[in-house]
């Protein structure tokens, strides 16, 4: 039990680390939005604004709010209703090249 409390701890900072995350709402969290009043054909992008942990009844949560919603309220979530944006690998791999050192470097 406490490796998995300490694995969410680490995946908690880690995410932390990278916010604000993009990320969209799935069919559940989207139907939720719609019923709220949220009018849109497709799914609105999110914002997650911050990560944490709910402890065992809620699990891991987020709060966001929506990139196109004008009067920036934000929402609470399980983080398992949220498809955070996958960034593009050949974009990690063009940081990584930049942080090498240059050839010949001591």
């Amino acid at each position: 039990m406490d490796f998995d409390h300490g694995r969410q701890e680490r995946l908690v900072h880690n995410l932390r680390r990278a916010l604000p995350l993009s990320a969209h709402a799935r069919p559940p969290l989207l139907a939720f939005l719609r019923a709220r009043g949220l009018n849109g054909r497709g799914a609105p992008r999110l914002i997650v604004l911050d990560i944490f942990d709910a402890g065992a009844t809620g699990g891991l949560m987020c709060r966001f709010a929506i990139a196109e919603d004008s009067e920036a309220s934000s929402f609470i979530a399980p983080l398992a209703q949220v498809a955070l944006a996958r960034r593009h690998p050949a974009a990690r791999l063009r940081v990584g090249r930049q942080r090498q050192l240059p050839p010949g470097a001591p």
